[in-house]
């Protein structure tokens, strides 16, 4: 009889009162879940005043009183399970519950609830679990396998091998993919062909696989490339480095490491090891990093090892040999003359910078030369886009014919700013050494060289500044260029 008062319309009328309270100040997704408490109590309340009206010795009375009371007992537990699990856990701030979890918690507590209706409407809730062991015994043996799934569900939730957004592989299969979600029966993966791949629980407990999104941090990547025999090992490992520095997608801790793996029968095999931060990006970050190393490998004159198959021998062709050099050689003289600091030098040393001179490559966001290195080359460039900046504001652009590095390569100044490529570009360098063979030779042009870089620096700082550079200082950048000039290449 306690449990029919416990059960009754005052208790039901205060669970009520407390479900409108909390519909009221809950969010949205949760008011759905409290209707529902709202509804089971309006029912309840409706069938206990019905079986009060019918005759205890009725066939009617006892079902009609378990009905109430269990209806009663559900939206208690329901809006316990609410306002605990929901609103206490959940919207404290806490870690979300695994939609399992949930389920197997909130299916606890209807269980419960329902014991103490049927005891409350006078029936023996061990009686008709007795009476249900057949039943019971036959639907587990039909359900053996879903029972199976169920099982090993409770157990990947208690372990947590995998969680949602993790990034699996399965030990059969070359399937790669996201854990997009869990449930009682079966663990989704989503691939990057967007294709659902369902896996049982039971088979994912006792399958091996890989989980790339544990510890976490991190994910590390594999290169593998040969490289001829006749290019030196240190070589290799800093144009690569260069490379992994000089891609955005590439995490430097842990910083990448390249190895001199092997050697094979028409080269030198590497193994690059490289991170990056998120697994989903892999193809797009290692391609980006092989373009970047192919650029690299190129402009040092590096090429990949390739398996010789078949000998050829080709007739060649010196005149046609001839002309091709000679049209590079005019190509560049024609960026030589376009540079108005080198007017000052002769026609021989012109032909001798243009004969010298390197044609680089650099790919789409490479870095050209970065401010603080101390490099000794001059460019021009000859095709695409370059942005120069200072910090990181953009400052300008340069388009062929325009050039870059000058101070650097006549004073020996550390550079100022940083060069990247904005378009696939192509430019023209000439370093150190080829330019103090011209001066070495012409030596009294240095002066006039030093007035033209002057004049060109004082109108770059007042685009810059907007404040228009005095004669005074234009004689002292000179003065100052010029003494650098001859400091640097020896001259007198």
């Amino acid at each position: 009889m306690q449990m029919e008062q416990w059960l009754g319309p005052g208790f039901l009328f205060g669970t009520l009162v407390v479900a409108l309270v909390a519909t009221a100040i809950a969010p949205v997704p949760i008011k759905r879940r409290l209707r529902a408490v709202i509804v089971l109590c309006l029912f309840s309340a409706l069938l206990i005043l019905g079986f009060r009206y019918v005759p205890e010795g009725s066939g009617f009375h006892t079902p009609l009183a378990a009905t109430a009371y269990l209806l009663g007992a559900i939206a208690v537990a329901r809006l316990g399970f609410v306002l605990v699990i929901d609103l206490g856990w959940e919207r404290g701030g806490r870690v979300p519950l695994n939609q399992l979890l949930r389920d197997v918690l909130q299916t606890v507590a209807y269980a419960v609830s329902a014991f103490i209706a049927l005891r409350a409407a006078g029936l023996q809730a061990t009686s008709l679990l007795a009476t249900g062991t057949v039943v019971t015994a036959i639907v587990g043996l039909a359900l053996q396998e879903t029972l199976g799934n169920l099982a090993a569900g409770v157990a990947l939730q208690v372990d947590k091998p995998v969680g949602l957004g993790d990034w699996v592989k399965l030990d059969k299969g070359d399937v790669i993919g996201r854990v997009v979600s869990t449930n009682w029966r079966s663990v989704t993966i989503q691939g990057d062909d967007r294709l659902h791949l369902v896996v049982p629980n039971n088979f994912l407990s006792r399958a091996p696989f890989t989980n790339f999104s544990r510890p976490g941090g991190a994910f590390r990547r594999s290169v593998y490339f040969t490289v001829p025999y006749d290019v030196p090992p240190n070589r290799v490992h800093e144009a690569v480095l260069a490379a992994c520095t000089d891609t955005p997608s590439v995490i430097h801790d842990p910083p990448p490491s390249l190895l001199t793996w092997s050697f094979l029968d028409h080269g030198v095999q590497y193994w690059l090891r490289f991170f990056i931060a998120d697994f989903a990006l892999r193809d797009k970050a290692q391609g980006e990093l092989l373009t970047r190393i192919w650029f690299q490998l190129k402009r040092r004159k590096i090429d990949f090892a390739i398996p010789v198959r078949k000998n050829f021998v080709t007739e060649v062709d010196e005149e046609a040999l001839a002309a091709g050099r000679a049209k590079v050689i005019a190509d560049r003289r024609a960026a030589i003359d376009a540079v108005d600091f080198l007017a000052p030098l002769s026609e021989e040393a012109k032909e001798q910078l243009a004969e010298r001179g390197h044609r680089r490559m650099f790919g789409v966001g490479e870095t050209i030369l970065r401010a603080g290195d101390k490099g000794r080359e001059f460019y021009i460039v000859r095709r695409g886009e370059v942005a120069i900046r200072v910090g990181d504001a953009e400052i300008a652009r340069l388009g062929p014919g325009e050039f870059f590095g000058e101070l650097a390569l006549l004073t020996g100044k550390e550079r100022h700013a940083t060069v990247t490529a904005v378009t696939e570009a192509e430019v023209f360098e000439v370093n150190e050494n080829m330019f103090k063979d011209v001066l070495q030779g012409q030596p009294k042009i240095a002066e006039e060289i030093s007035r033209i870089v002057a004049e060109r620096q004082a109108e770059l700082d007042t685009r810059l500044t907007g404040h228009p550079s005095t004669e005074q200082r234009r004689k002292s950048a000179t003065t100052e260029i010029l003494q650098g000039i001859k400091n640097l290449f020896g001259l007198d």
